[in-house]
Protein backbone atom coordinates (compact mmCIF):
# COMPACT_ATOMS: atom_id res chain seq x y z
CA UNK A 1 0.00 0.00 0.00
CA UNK A 2 1.40 3.40 -1.18
CA UNK A 3 2.09 6.48 0.36
CA UNK A 4 -0.82 8.93 0.41
CA UNK A 5 -0.08 12.33 -0.17
CA UNK A 6 -3.53 13.67 0.36
CA UNK A 7 -4.98 13.16 3.58
CA UNK A 8 -8.56 13.12 4.02
CA UNK A 9 -10.45 15.10 6.80
CA UNK A 10 -13.93 14.84 8.13
CA UNK A 11 -15.54 17.03 10.40
CA UNK A 12 -18.15 16.89 12.75
CA UNK A 13 -22.15 15.97 11.49
CA UNK A 14 -25.10 18.24 12.39
CA UNK A 15 -27.84 17.28 13.58
CA UNK A 16 -27.20 14.24 14.71
CA UNK A 17 -29.71 11.73 16.60
CA UNK A 18 -27.39 11.79 19.91
CA UNK A 19 -24.96 14.87 20.03
CA UNK A 20 -22.95 13.07 22.98
CA UNK A 21 -21.28 10.60 20.34
CA UNK A 22 -21.48 13.02 17.76
CA UNK A 23 -17.44 12.62 17.70
CA UNK A 24 -17.52 8.89 17.36
CA UNK A 25 -17.73 8.48 13.98
CA UNK A 26 -14.59 10.65 13.46
CA UNK A 27 -12.15 8.93 16.02
CA UNK A 28 -13.41 5.66 15.01
CA UNK A 29 -13.24 6.51 11.17
CA UNK A 30 -10.85 6.00 8.35
CA UNK A 31 -10.11 10.02 8.29
CA UNK A 32 -6.70 10.78 8.92
CA UNK A 33 -7.50 14.74 9.95
CA UNK A 34 -10.58 15.24 11.85
CA UNK A 35 -12.47 18.19 13.35
CA UNK A 36 -14.33 17.69 16.07
CA UNK A 37 -17.92 19.28 17.56
CA UNK A 38 -19.43 19.84 20.97
CA UNK A 39 -20.42 16.56 22.50
CA UNK A 40 -21.35 18.28 25.33
CA UNK A 41 -22.62 22.09 24.80
CA UNK A 42 -21.86 24.65 23.17
CA UNK A 43 -18.97 26.52 24.32
CA UNK A 44 -18.00 23.19 26.53
CA UNK A 45 -15.09 20.71 27.01
CA UNK A 46 -13.31 21.52 23.82
CA UNK A 47 -13.18 25.15 24.63
CA UNK A 48 -12.68 25.49 28.18
CA UNK A 49 -10.86 22.30 28.91
CA UNK A 50 -9.79 19.78 25.58
CA UNK A 51 -9.29 16.08 25.89
CA UNK A 52 -5.43 15.75 25.07
CA UNK A 53 -4.77 14.07 21.90
CA UNK A 54 -3.99 10.42 22.10
CA UNK A 55 -2.27 10.12 18.44
CA UNK A 56 -5.18 8.52 16.60
CA UNK A 57 -5.82 11.43 14.74
CA UNK A 58 -4.70 14.55 13.35
CA UNK A 59 -7.18 16.81 15.14
CA UNK A 60 -7.71 20.05 14.35
CA UNK A 61 -10.42 22.20 16.42
CA UNK A 62 -12.27 24.78 14.97
CA UNK A 63 -14.48 26.97 17.16
CA UNK A 64 -17.13 26.90 14.48
CA UNK A 65 -18.00 23.63 15.73
CA UNK A 66 -18.40 24.03 19.41
CA UNK A 67 -17.92 27.72 20.08
CA UNK A 68 -19.21 29.64 17.40
CA UNK A 69 -18.48 33.40 18.10
CA UNK A 70 -15.86 32.84 21.03
CA UNK A 71 -12.31 32.53 20.75
CA UNK A 72 -9.76 33.79 23.04
CA UNK A 73 -5.84 33.35 23.37
CA UNK A 74 -6.25 31.04 26.25
CA UNK A 75 -8.34 29.00 23.65
CA UNK A 76 -5.29 28.35 21.51
CA UNK A 77 -3.01 27.87 23.73
CA UNK A 78 -5.05 25.03 25.83
CA UNK A 79 -5.60 23.29 22.49
CA UNK A 80 -2.00 23.68 21.44
CA UNK A 81 -0.72 22.11 24.70
CA UNK A 82 -3.28 19.25 24.35
CA UNK A 83 -1.64 18.81 21.38
CA UNK A 84 -4.20 19.67 18.74
CA UNK A 85 -4.65 22.50 15.98
CA UNK A 86 -6.37 25.44 16.85
CA UNK A 87 -8.22 27.10 13.69
CA UNK A 88 -10.82 30.18 14.46
CA UNK A 89 -14.21 30.98 12.90
CA UNK A 90 -12.78 34.45 12.65
CA UNK A 91 -16.15 36.60 12.42
CA UNK A 92 -14.12 39.90 12.24
CA UNK A 93 -12.48 38.72 8.99
CA UNK A 94 -16.06 36.62 7.28
CA UNK A 95 -16.68 39.48 5.15
CA UNK A 96 -14.28 42.40 4.85
CA UNK A 97 -15.76 44.37 2.30
CA UNK A 98 -19.26 44.48 4.03
CA UNK A 99 -18.64 44.14 7.94
CA UNK A 100 -21.21 42.38 10.15
CA UNK A 101 -22.82 44.50 12.20
CA UNK A 102 -21.88 44.45 16.17
CA UNK A 103 -25.70 45.79 16.93
CA UNK A 104 -26.64 42.65 15.72
CA UNK A 105 -24.89 40.44 18.58
CA UNK A 106 -21.70 39.64 16.30
CA UNK A 107 -18.45 39.99 17.92
CA UNK A 108 -16.47 42.93 16.68
CA UNK A 109 -13.37 42.47 14.45
CA UNK A 110 -10.81 44.11 17.61
CA UNK A 111 -12.15 41.00 19.93
CA UNK A 112 -10.56 38.42 17.96
CA UNK A 113 -7.21 39.94 17.89
CA UNK A 114 -6.00 38.19 21.02
CA UNK A 115 -7.11 34.59 19.54
CA UNK A 116 -5.28 35.95 16.22
CA UNK A 117 -1.95 36.56 18.11
CA UNK A 118 -2.23 33.29 20.43
CA UNK A 119 -2.21 31.13 17.05
CA UNK A 120 0.59 32.68 15.54
CA UNK A 121 2.95 32.74 19.14
CA UNK A 122 1.88 28.97 18.92
CA UNK A 123 2.96 28.66 15.71
CA UNK A 124 5.72 30.27 16.11
CA UNK A 125 6.38 27.96 19.48
CA UNK A 126 6.11 25.00 17.51
CA UNK A 127 8.38 25.39 14.65
CA UNK A 128 11.16 26.28 17.27
CA UNK A 129 10.22 22.96 19.28
CA UNK A 130 10.82 19.13 18.52
CA UNK A 131 6.93 19.14 17.56
CA UNK A 132 6.94 16.15 15.85
CA UNK A 133 8.22 14.24 18.85
CA UNK A 134 6.09 15.94 21.41
CA UNK A 135 3.02 14.86 22.79
CA UNK A 136 0.47 15.62 25.66
CA UNK A 137 1.60 14.97 29.35
CA UNK A 138 -0.73 17.11 31.69
CA UNK A 139 0.06 14.40 34.33
CA UNK A 140 3.81 15.39 34.94
CA UNK A 141 2.22 19.60 35.38
CA UNK A 142 0.07 20.92 38.12
CA UNK A 143 -2.10 22.73 35.09
CA UNK A 144 -2.52 19.41 33.56
CA UNK A 145 -1.35 21.52 30.60
CA UNK A 146 2.06 20.38 29.16
CA UNK A 147 3.88 18.87 26.33
CA UNK A 148 7.20 17.37 25.95
CA UNK A 149 9.80 14.97 23.62
CA UNK A 150 10.86 12.45 25.72
CA UNK A 151 12.13 14.43 28.28
CA UNK A 152 14.46 17.02 26.07
CA UNK A 153 11.94 19.64 25.79
CA UNK A 154 8.85 20.43 27.81
CA UNK A 155 6.31 23.29 27.05
CA UNK A 156 3.82 24.40 29.71
CA UNK A 157 0.63 26.24 29.88
CA UNK A 158 -0.26 28.08 33.41
CA UNK A 159 -3.85 29.75 32.41
CA UNK A 160 -4.53 31.28 35.83
CA UNK A 161 -5.14 35.16 35.77
CA UNK A 162 -3.23 35.07 39.14
CA UNK A 163 0.11 33.37 37.91
CA UNK A 164 0.32 30.83 40.29
CA UNK A 165 3.68 28.84 40.36
CA UNK A 166 4.01 25.83 38.77
CA UNK A 167 4.63 22.10 39.64
CA UNK A 168 6.65 20.21 36.72
CA UNK A 169 7.89 16.74 36.97
CA UNK A 170 11.29 16.77 35.13
CA UNK A 171 13.53 14.01 33.92
CA UNK A 172 17.04 14.30 35.20
CA UNK A 173 18.86 16.87 33.33
CA UNK A 174 19.95 20.29 33.00
CA UNK A 175 17.61 23.04 31.05
CA UNK A 176 17.52 26.05 29.86
CA UNK A 177 14.35 27.92 31.23
CA UNK A 178 12.29 30.32 29.49
CA UNK A 179 9.11 32.74 30.44
CA UNK A 180 6.25 33.55 27.96
CA UNK A 181 3.87 36.05 29.03
CA UNK A 182 0.40 35.04 27.13
CA UNK A 183 -0.92 38.22 27.07
CA UNK A 184 2.18 40.53 26.46
CA UNK A 185 3.54 38.61 24.42
CA UNK A 186 6.79 39.03 25.91
CA UNK A 187 9.47 36.10 26.35
CA UNK A 188 12.40 36.65 29.22
CA UNK A 189 14.66 33.88 29.43
CA UNK A 190 15.39 32.59 33.12
CA UNK A 191 18.72 30.90 33.06
CA UNK A 192 19.02 27.41 33.96
CA UNK A 193 18.04 24.24 36.13
CA UNK A 194 19.46 21.15 36.98
CA UNK A 195 17.87 18.09 38.53
CA UNK A 196 19.32 14.83 39.13
CA UNK A 197 16.40 12.36 39.00
CA UNK A 198 13.31 12.66 38.00
CA UNK A 199 11.11 15.19 40.40
CA UNK A 200 8.70 17.40 40.79
CA UNK A 201 10.33 21.03 40.51
CA UNK A 202 8.18 24.42 41.27
CA UNK A 203 8.81 27.43 38.56
CA UNK A 204 7.00 31.04 38.75
CA UNK A 205 6.33 33.13 36.00
CA UNK A 206 8.87 36.59 36.36
CA UNK A 207 6.29 38.82 35.08
CA UNK A 208 5.27 42.14 36.81
CA UNK A 209 1.64 41.64 35.98
CA UNK A 210 0.12 38.29 36.93
CA UNK A 211 -1.78 36.94 34.09
CA UNK A 212 -1.52 33.01 31.60
CA UNK A 213 2.09 32.22 31.28
CA UNK A 214 4.14 29.54 28.64
CA UNK A 215 6.88 27.58 30.81
CA UNK A 216 9.65 26.46 27.47
CA UNK A 217 12.50 24.45 29.25
CA UNK A 218 14.81 22.54 26.91
CA UNK A 219 17.86 20.32 27.83
CA UNK A 220 20.86 22.08 27.77
CA UNK A 221 23.24 20.70 24.85
CA UNK A 222 20.86 19.58 22.48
Amino acid sequence: MGYDPHPVGMTMQYPVPDQSRVNDPLFDGPADWISPGFDDQFAGRWYTNPPAGDGRKVVITDTDHYAPGMGDALWAWKSFLRGHNPILMDFGIIDVVNPLDPSLGIPSYDSFEPARQAMGDTRRFAERVNVIQMEPRGELSSTKYALTSRGHEYLVLQPSETADPISLTLAAGTYTVEWFSVGDRKSVEAGTVSVESSTPIRFSAPFEAAGPAVLYLKQAGR
